[in-house]
């Protein structure tokens, strides 16, 4: 950077830096909205379900609660591999706003210790800026198949949703209140577990290409 006038490449970081701030907030904002929205079609079926269950039998109330989950299971299935690609999408963001500040650090080194936020483009680097402290050995960040994001809160609440569909068929098939518990339960967390692990997976592949340039020990 030290052949590259000044003025030329802090012009041309900074437009950089505030296109990926943009990124990064229609990232979140698409993403709570997704979520936000699956959320509101559980709670207006749950509401009408309630009603419907004062007048029906039993049968027919859990024929309609595995149609109507079996619907917003899919509905969270489309929800959680958006926000999955959304998340993503906002990671490399992050990264890349950690590179240009280490490139500020380098055309002006007297405004580093001026950031607040990292310089660094590594799995620390990225973690601390994000407040994160765990998989300090990992090699790249790995929360979006956790329930700490907005992928992690959609498959939680997928995961719910397949085990009332689980739990509706086994009262179909007269298993017994307490064993359609069990396997509703059951069915639960198996997807949230098995879809947790694919997008930890998906995550990490998504950010595989992005090669780290600034790590802690460089020496800016």
């Amino acid at each position: 950077m030290q052949d590259v006038d000044k003025a030329s490449a802090l012009t041309i970081l900074t437009m950089e830096h505030n296109t990926l701030q943009m990124i990064r907030t229609a990232t979140i904002t698409d993403a709570t909205g997704r979520a936000g929205h699956l959320l509101t079609t559980i709670s207006a079926s749950m509401i009408a379900l309630g009603f419907v269950a004062q007048v029906v039998t039993l049968t027919v109330l859990l024929t309609l609660l595995l149609v109507v989950f079996t619907a917003l299971f899919l509905i969270g299935l489309a929800t959680l591999f958006r926000t999955v690609e959304l998340a993503i999408e906002d990671f490399q963001a992050g990264l890349g706003i950690n590179r240009i500040r280490a490139v500020y650090a380098e055309l002006e080194p007297s405004t580093r210790d001026a950031f607040v936020r990292q310089l660094h483009d590594d799995t620390l680097g990225v973690e601390v800026d994000g407040g994160q402290t765990g998989w300090r050995k990992a090699r790249r960040p790995r929360l979006l198949g956790t329930a700490l994001g907005v992928p992690g809160l959609v498959n939680l609440v997928n995961g719910v949703n397949a085990g009332v569909v689980a739990g509706a068929v086994a009262g179909l098939l007269n298993a017994g209140l307490t064993l359609a518990i069990v396997i509703g339960a059951v069915v639960a967390l198996v997807v949230i577990c098995g879809f947790g692990v694919a997008l930890d997976r998906i995550g990490r592949r998504g950010l595989a290409p992005i090669s780290t340039r600034y790590p802690r020990n460089h020496p800016n």
